[in-house]
């Protein structure tokens, strides 16, 4: 009979284990609309980039555009690159997602990252990331033209 005096301690930590096994997983990446921010319409310029050193003049000639279906595109006079942005929430913050398909310019690769979102509207954003390896923080900014 000693065995019974356990049981509604063992009904409710199973009660307590199966909620909090039910909490959504929110670390991924929800798609292009995944936190209700999107970029504007229309063509944006990098304003700002700043990787140990201000190294914003790289992107000069680039224009990038953010389609509403999470598909983007960087140009770079008569060269375009397409890829892919998306908006999900890890690490305590919503994310801004830049991923290109294949090969691209230097330029290019150093803005593939999940960037925590500082502020975005529908003509301006920033965006940081810190680094894992050594813990320095990147910024970016687009201004829409």
């Amino acid at each position: 009979m000693s065995n019974f005096k356990f049981l509604p301690v063992l009904i409710s930590l199973f009660s307590i284990l199966s909620a909090t096994a039910c909490d959504d997983n929110s670390n991924g990446n929800s798609g292009p609309n995944g936190n209700g921010q999107t970029p504007g319409a229309g063509t944006w310029k990098v304003t700002y980039f700043f990787d140990k050193k201000d190294e914003t003049g790289n992107y000069a000639a680039y224009t990038f555009e953010f389609g509403a279906n999470g598909s983007m595109s960087a140009t770079n006079g008569s060269q375009t690159w397409n890829g892919t942005w998306g908006t999900g929430f890890d690490d305590s913050a919503n994310k801004f997602l830049i991923d290109f398909n294949g090969a691209v310019p230097s330029a290019l690769s150093e803005i593939e990252e999940d960037w925590r979102i500082i502020q975005m509207t529908d003509t301006f954003m920033h965006f940081e990331h810190t680094s894992g390896g050594n813990g320095d923080t990147d910024i970016l900014k687009f201004a829409r033209n």
